[in-house]
């Protein structure tokens, strides 16, 4: 099992309250898991960061899949890129030592 796999899967039911959904439908489930997965993917790859331990950056995941969830993934970038972007500048490395030639 990938790492996406087990943090979707660690993650489904906070994910289901938090949009208040109640189903245990298999097909649903294995849908909400695979939104999951592939925002968790593209969100980490977005902001740089190795893992979904940043709050931040879970709230992203759980954002993008709520876009995916409602057919309105292309609208999620536009509507999101102010935090993605401070997310990102907040987990670049800082040079302490100065430019280097």
């Amino acid at each position: 099992m990938s790492t996406a796999e087990t943090w979707a899967n660690d993650n489904l039911n906070s994910f289901k309250q938090r949009m208040r959904i109640s189903t245990n439908d298999s097909d649903e489930l294995a849908n909400l898991t695979d939104m999951l997965i592939a925002s968790y993917t593209s969100i980490l790859r977005l902001v740089g960061v190795p893992d979904a331990s940043d709050p931040e950056v879970k709230e992203l995941i759980f954002e993008r899949s709520r876009y995916t969830y409602n057919d309105a993934l292309d609208e999620f970038k536009e509507n999101y890129a102010q935090n993605i972007r401070d997310v990102f500048r907040a987990n670049q490395p800082t040079d302490d030592v100065g430019e280097t030639q």
